[in-house]
């Protein structure tokens, strides 16, 4: 029985030691302290990259473009998870809609990919939408705004439209976290948008106005949760958004 004690004392001490090295190397260089025991045991060195969306796509619409294939009609839809599950040959048949929504990301991982989203793939025009989880108590107004800006400069900069938008709202249970009030600084950063269009002469999908209710919170009738949009939501986010996209693309 003492032997057993003591080979079991011997064993989790052993185990103590292999766990405050992984979290030391975790501490050091980033990353998980299991995969980097597991790493050490195999004598792997390859750490698998994040695999970027729409690779194969995109090299298609770039060889289109290489080859002098000219598309008036291509217009991208920039943005997250609303713009992800829009099914776009539905509600704008009429033009040759990409979709480049991309789930759960914020301002600037979308900016990061615009060049190989947007410029790349040369549309005649983009939909620049961001969603509400870009307005938080650690992100000031001010950095959506130049996000924004910075995007319409390089849109216009490389002969795309860049067409702006409102955010949608959030539903009453998201209008705040903690003291901070999400509704109140949607609203500040809408009326920015407005004024930013009006200013630069820029198209703009007010989504806002569109589908926000007599509070302007996203209606429950027209949402699968607070933040995202159902069916009848699409409906009227894409009834707002075809008289714009249509006149800049001429039709």
């Amino acid at each position: 029985m003492q032997k057993i004690m003591i080979i079991l004392l011997i064993g989790s001490i052993a185990l103590n030691l292999v766990a405050i090295w992984g979290f030391f190397n975790y501490i050091k260089y980033g990353g998980s302290p299991l995969g980097e025991i597991k790493r050490r045991l195999t004598g792997s060195v390859h750490q698998k990259g994040p695999s970027l969306p729409f690779v194969d796509e995109n090299a298609r619409l770039i060889e289109e473009a290489r080859a002098g294939v000219p598309d008036s009609l291509r217009v991208v839809f920039f943005g997250a998870s609303i713009t992800r599950r829009w099914d776009l040959g539905k509600y704008f048949p009429e033009v040759h809609a990409i979709n480049r929504g991309v789930g759960n990301q914020v301002l600037s991982d979308i900016v990061l990919r615009f060049k190989r989203d947007v410029i790349d793939l040369k549309p005649k025009a983009v939909v620049i939408k961001l969603c509400s989880i870009n307005i938080r108590p650690q992100n000031p107004l001010t950095n959506i705004q130049d996000g924004v800006s910075m995007m319409v400069q390089l849109a216009k900069a490389n002969g795309i439209v860049p067409i702006v938008s409102t955010l949608i709202p959030d539903g009453n249970p998201e209008a705040r976290i903690g003291d901070f009030s999400v509704a109140d600084s949607l609203v500040k950063f809408n009326d920015w948008v407005r004024q930013y269009a009006a200013d630069n002469s820029l198209p703009l999908i007010d989504f806002a106005t569109a589908i926000g209710d007599d509070q302007g919170y996203l209606p429950r009738d027209c949402s699968t949760d607070p933040v995202h949009v159902n069916e009848q939501g699409y409906e009227i986010l894409s009834g707002a958004a075809k008289p714009v996209i249509n006149k800049v693309m001429g039709l």
